[in-house]
């Protein structure tokens, strides 16, 4: 496992995780939101990764990567590109969990002569969705409606959770369904879902909450891209008993991007569909 820093325009910087051998089919893998390069700890605490080279970039704001108050998905894009060129990766697929989902599929979007496969795991589908705050949990819903209606009110909100990361992984676990907290207590599960958030809020509170929120808008907010028909395949992986983004997004997904194959994971929730879904297809 290597992590390094890589320049980008304007002095910024974007921090890297690269695992797995150099010769193995290369993965990008966006993290959730919050989240950071160490999400991949969790996809990877169950399974061997002998066989992929993952490679993981902290978007502006979390973990090492310099804050960019206006990221859009062309910048994505652009910084998923720069890594892919310096590290002489010309195909690769995407893995993108959680809201980092639609961050995958901007970058498949934008770059599908490079692209390989896609797979989206757990994905909000707001934009698209009849009744997107219906269809997921009370502190989901709530989130996804302040950062659109009252962005500045939610970023002094959520700056009291990513003040302490182990208050914001209280208020995540304890908005999960009983079955995926239990899972989430083995010892190896817990520490990676810890540390990829003491990585994601790094920054401090401000700065962490102010990421939060913009990446939410970009979810959420009519998307500047289409997948209708992408040409490559595309993999939607949703848990039947997620509890923070309900089925019914994968399933708005499915009928959304064509030719997309929908798995939906029975007894599955949010976190735990990562693991099992990287155990699958991976």
């Amino acid at each position: 496992m290597q992590i390094y820093r890589t320049p980008r325009q304007g002095g910024r910087f974007l921090s890297v995780m690269d695992t797995g051998p150099a010769d193995a089919p290369a993965w990008f893998y966006c993290h959730g939101i919050p989240g950071s390069k160490k999400e991949v700890l969790m996809a990877t605490a169950r399974n061997k990764t002998e066989s992929v080279r993952l490679v993981a970039i902290d978007r502006p704001g979390y973990g090492g990567s310099t804050q960019m108050k206006s990221y859009r998905f062309a910048d994505h894009t652009d910084d998923v590109q720069t890594v892919a060129e310096q590290l002489q990766i010309n195909k690769f697929s995407l893995l993108g969990f959680s809201g980092g989902g639609v961050f995958a599929m901007a970058t498949a979007t934008a770059l599908k002569e490079r692209v390989n496969r896609v797979m989206l795991v757990g994905t909000p589908a707001v934009p698209i969705q009849n009744s997107p705050y219906k269809h997921a949990g009370k502190l989901t819903a709530e989130t996804w409606h302040a950062a659109l209606t009252a962005p500045q009110d939610l970023i002094t909100q959520l700056a009291y959770l990513t003040g302490d990361s182990a208050l914001l992984a209280t208020a995540l676990i304890d908005s999960l369904s009983d079955q995926e907290r239990q899972f989430l207590q083995a010892s190896q599960l817990r520490k990676a879902f810890q540390q990829n958030l003491v990585a994601a809020t790094q920054q401090g509170a401000l700065i962490a909450a102010d990421s939060i929120v913009r990446d939410i808008q970009l979810m959420a907010r009519e998307w500047p891209f289409s997948v209708g028909d992408l040409g490559v395949p595309i993999e939607i992986f949703h848990g039947e008993h997620d509890a923070l983004v309900h089925l019914e997004h994968g399933q708005a997904l499915t009928s959304f991007i064509s030719g997309s194959v929908l798995t939906a994971l029975p007894y599955s929730g949010h976190y735990d569909t990562l693991i099992k879904a990287y155990q699958r297809s991976i």
